[in-house]
C-alpha cells in the first residue's frame, strides 16, 4: 500500500452479521487484525450482531458488552441501538466495510441516509466484501459500482477470489508465519500439543464439517490406518457437524486410529493447528480461504443452497484447483440425495457418479477416501501449487485499502 493512501484512511467500520457459525465472523476478525497489520494508525470500529460466537475465536470479548475494545478497536454490539446510534450519530462513518451482504443496521441505515448526513456535504463510502467465489462473475464483479439512495453516499463490491481481477484472500501476519515458520507455529500451539498429546509421528487428520452420515469416513480410515506406516489420529472441531460426528463413532466402535475432540480454539491457534495436519476435511468462509492457502490436501464441505446450488459453486473451485482425484468424493460428500438437483448443477457436473441414492455414495465415498488417502503423495503437487499460486496474488487488505482513496 503506498504512504499517500495509508495517510487518506483513518478510520473503517465493519459490519457483521454472523449467519454460519463462525466463517463470517471468522472472516471479519481476520480481516480486521491484517488492516491493523498494515497500519497501526488506523482506527476500527467493530460492529457484530453475534458476540458470543465472537469471542469463542478471541477470548478477551465480552459477550455482555454493548461496547468495549479489544486491540485497540471499537467493538459495538449490532443489537444496541441506543449505544450505536449515539455513537455513530455523533462520528458518522465515511468508510463502512459491509461483509457477506448483512446489510446496515437500522441505527446506521437512519444515520448515512439521513438528512443531516446529507446536508454535512460528507462522503460515506460503503464496500461489500462479498463471498469468496472461484466463478468466472467474480472478475467482472469485482470493484463494481453499486446503485445508492442518496449523492452523499458511493456503493462498490469487493470481490474475495483467486485470480488477479479478484482482491485475492487475506494475507494476515499470524497465518502467513504459521505458514512458513515452523517454530512460530509450535510455539502458537505449544498448550494445546501438550494437552492433547500432539505429535509430529502421526498422520493428523481434521475434521471440521456440517452435519453428515460420517460411516464412509470410519470405514476408510480404519482399513487406512491399518496400514499406515504412521498412527492416525482425527482431530474433530466443535461446531455444527460435531454431534452427527460423535454419533456415528458410536455405530463404529472399532477402529485403528484415535479421535480426539478439541476444544473452541483461538483463531491464531486454529490457524497453526491446521497447518500441523496432513488432511482436512474443511467447511466455512474463513477455514475454506486458510485451507486453500495451506497446501495441504483437503475436501470441502460447503454451505448447502437450494436445488444443490452450491454444488455449481464447489464446480468452479475445483476446475481451477484441478486435482480430477477428488472430484467425484468432493460431489459425493456434497450431495443430499433427498433434494432434487437442479439443472444449473447437473449441467456443471455432467455425469459425474452413478450413485442414485445415500446408501450407494457411503459405499463409493468409503472407496473414494481411500484411494486418496492411500494415495496422498500424488494429489499434494495439486494443493501445494495452488496455494503457492493464490498467495502470489498478494493481500486483499492492501488492495482494499488501495482502492478506499479512489472513490470520490
Amino acid at each position: 500500500m503506498s504512504e499517500s493512501n495509508q495517510s487518506e484512511i483513518k478510520e473503517i467500520t465493519v459490519l457483521c452479521k454472523v449467519l454460519d457459525n463462525f466463517g463470517d465472523i471468522g472472516v471479519v476478525y481476520r480481516l480486521c487484525r491484517s488492516l491493523s497489520d498494515i497500519d497501526s494508525s488506523l482506527k476500527l470500529n467493530l460492529v457484530v450482531n453475534d458476540l458470543e460466537t465472537f469471542g469463542r475465536m478471541a477470548e478477551e470479548i465480552n459477550p455482555q458488552k454493548s461496547f468495549q475494545t479489544y486491540r485497540g478497536w471499537n467493538i459495538f454490539d449490532w443489537n444496541d441501538e441506543k449505544t450505536c446510534g449515539k455513537y455513530f450519530s455523533e462520528n458518522p462513518p465515511e468508510v463502512v466495510l459491509q461483509t457477506f451482504q448483512c446489510g446496515l443496521p437500522d441505527w446506521l441505515d437512519e444515520i448515512i441516509y439521513g438528512e443531516e448526513f446529507s446536508e454535512s456535504k460528507k462522503l460515506c463510502k460503503i464496500v461489500n466484501i462479498e463471498y469468496l467465489t472461484a466463478e468466472k462473475w467474480a472478475d467482472d464483479f469485482h470493484l463494481l459500482r453499486g446503485a445508492a439512495r442518496t449523492a452523499s453516499v458511493r456503493k462498490y463490491f469487493f470481490m474475495p477470489g483467486f485470480t488477479e481481477k479478484t482482491g485475492g484472500l487475506i494475507l494476515d501476519k499470524d497465518f502467513t508465519d504459521s505458514l512458513s515458520d515452523e517454530n512460530y507455529r509450535k510455539n502458537k500451539i505449544a498448550d494445546l500439543a501438550e494437552k492433547i498429546q500432539l505429535s509430529e509421528d502421526e498422520f493428523k487428520i481434521l475434521v471440521f464439517s456440517y452435519p453428515k452420515d460420517f460411516s464412509f469416513f470410519f470405514d476408510a480410515v480404519n482399513e487406512f490406518a491399518e496400514f499406515s506406516t504412521k498412527k492416525v489420529r482425527v482431530y474433530v472441531a466443535p461446531g455444527a457437524g460435531l454431534e452427527s460426528f460423535r454419533k456415528t463413532e458410536c455405530e463404529h466402535q472399532k477402529k485403528n486410529f484415535s479421535v480426539d475432540y478439541l476444544p473452541y480454539l483461538s483463531q491464531e491457534v486454529w490457524d497453526a493447528f491446521l497447518c500441523s495436519m496432513d488432511f482436512l476435511f474443511i467447511r466455512g468462509e474463513d477455514s475454506f480461504a486458510r485451507a486453500t492457502l495451506s497446501g495441504i490436501p483437503f475436501l470441502w464441505n460447503i454451505y448447502k443452497q437450494d436445488e444443490e446450488f452450491h454444488l455449481v459453486k464447489l464446480k468452479a473451485f475445483l476446475d481451477i484447483l484441478n486435482c480430477k482425484k477428488i472430484n467425484e468424493m468432493s460431489w459425493l460428500y456434497n450431495r443430499n440425495f433427498e433434494l432434487e438437483c437442479g439443472s444449473e448443477a447437473t449441467d456443471a457436473w455432467g455425469k459425474i457418479s452413478e450413485c442414485k441414492n445415500e446408501n450407494e455414495a457411503q459405499k463409493r465415498m468409503s472407496e473414494l477416501l481411500k484411494e486418496i488417502l492411500f494415495n496422498i503423495n500424488e494429489i499434494k503437487p495439486a494443493f501445494h501449487d495452488f496455494a503457492e499460486k493464490t498467495l502470489g496474488l498478494g493481500n486483499l487488505s492492501e488492495k482494499l485499502l488501495d482502492f478506499l482513496p479512489l472513490i470520490k
